[in-house]
């Protein structure tokens, strides 16, 4: 976790949200005994208590089933077997009990990361999941449950104010082949675990697909694959009763293959664009994934020496410009061709509006006089009768309230 300079430059960034491997149980209690024996210590609690001291909320990931405990032997990120489930349950109520309050106040709990990877398809103490269960006609999902229906009373029951998230669902794709992460989230919803969290965690990436183009073919529409990927999850929910769920997107960004200077500004266009239809898809949050990561795909906001890179500009203008802003629809009055988002800023109440090149097209765009502009960076564009727009998101701010 980001310490001293390191933490000061997330916060210029407008970094409020940390998602945290916190709790690895098959490292805290790795011998069953009787009373528990918890190595606390190797818990990463300065760092917690220095986010805590920062006001950055962390959510506390849960993860990794010790050998004792495991439904599939050998496999650190599978399922937990039946009759650990009270085990897991003492685990989890004993980590509230001293995670919760003063001085660390995690509030925010999420149960494993994307559990509908496939058992046996990544290696046994994988961060994917991997409660995925081919054989299973919903991938594994009901058992998911199941553990969903103990821990989720054993956390609220130490502390009722406590939220808890599901493991990000990869939700690689919708449908077709022989996919079936989506079956994974029905069979939560079939075994009865939608009851069980409160808000739904997910994640939604892009691929870089060439000069200037981005997107992800299993989620077709935006390039984001954002609003497709959160109405499917939301008809789901919707079908088992629990349309009302929040959601949160725990992992976001535009992959990489290579660290191309052509791929790193594609992926500040990325989170301008993607920060702005979470704000209009009414997300609880979104995190970026992550604050450094150059190991897999290049997705890190710095680099391993904090070397900045363009996506944290853009990240840091995102943070700038949405934070607390409330959405009002589509963006009007712009010219055929022109498409974006309608928001009223929280420091000033001022219209804002983020807005791109349908097509990637350059189009001119005529605005009132007072009106300014900002590139995807939060650079000012100036000005001179008319703005010229491309496919970079651009933030258009009027304090008159005028329409363009």
């Amino acid at each position: 976790m980001a310490r001293g300079n390191e933490l000061d430059l997330a916060l210029d960034a407008g970094l409020r949200w940390v998602r945290y491997r916190v709790l690895d149980w098959d490292r805290i209690e790795p011998q069953h005994t009787d009373p528990p024996t918890y190595h606390w210590e190797v818990v990463d609690e300065a760092g917690l208590q220095e986010m805590a001291r920062r006001g950055i909320t962390v959510i506390a990931q849960v993860q990794f089933t010790p050998e004792w405990a495991q439904a599939a032997p050998g496999s650190f990120c599978g399922p937990v077997k039946d009759d650990a489930f009270p085990d897991l349950a003492r685990f989890l109520q004993a980590a509230v009990a001293r995670y919760s309050g003063a001085p660390y106040h995690v509030r925010y709990w999420e149960l494993g990361n994307e559990p509908d990877a496939g058992l046996g398809l990544v290696p046994p103490r994988s961060v994917f999941g991997c409660w995925g269960d081919p054989g299973d006609e919903y991938y594994g999902g009901r058992a998911y449950a199941q553990m969903l229906k103990v821990a989720y009373p054993a956390i609220k029951a130490q502390d009722p104010s406590a939220l808890v998230l599901n493991g990000g669902l990869l939700l690689d794709r919708p449908s077709g082949g022989n996919d079936t992460h989506p079956r994974f989230l029905e069979g939560i919803l079939e075994g009865g675990g939608g009851d069980y969290f409160d808000i739904l965690s997910f994640h939604a990436y892009s691929h870089y697909l060439g000069p200037r183009q981005m997107g992800n073919p299993s989620w077709p529409g935006s390039p984001t694959v954002m609003p497709a990927k959160v109405a499917f999850i939301r008809d789901l929910l919707a079908r088992y009763g629990h349309g009302d769920k929040p959601l949160m997107n725990t992992e976001s960004a535009l992959q990489c293959g290579e660290p191309t200077a052509e791929c790193l500004d594609m992926q500040a266009v990325h989170a301008a664009r993607s920060y702005a239809e979470a704000m209009s898809l009414g997300l609880v949050a979104q995190i970026h994934y992550a604050w450094i990561n150059e190991h897999w795909r290049h997705t890190g906001l710095v680099m391993t020496d904090l070397k900045t890179k363009p996506v944290y500009y853009a990240y840091q203008a995102a943070a700038s410009f949405l934070a607390g802003a409330s959405y009002r629809g589509p963006a009007a009055g712009y010219p055929a061709g022109v498409q974006g988002l309608a928001f009223i800023t929280a420091a000033g109440g001022e219209l804002l509006d983020v807005v791109w090149s349908r097509d990637g097209q350059a189009r001119e765009v005529e605005l009132p006089e007072g009106t300014l502009a900002y590139d995807h960076h939060g650079k000012p564009i100036p000005i001179d009768g008319a703005l010229v727009l491309t496919g970079d998101p651009v933030y258009v701010v009027r304090g008159d309230g005028t329409a363009p």
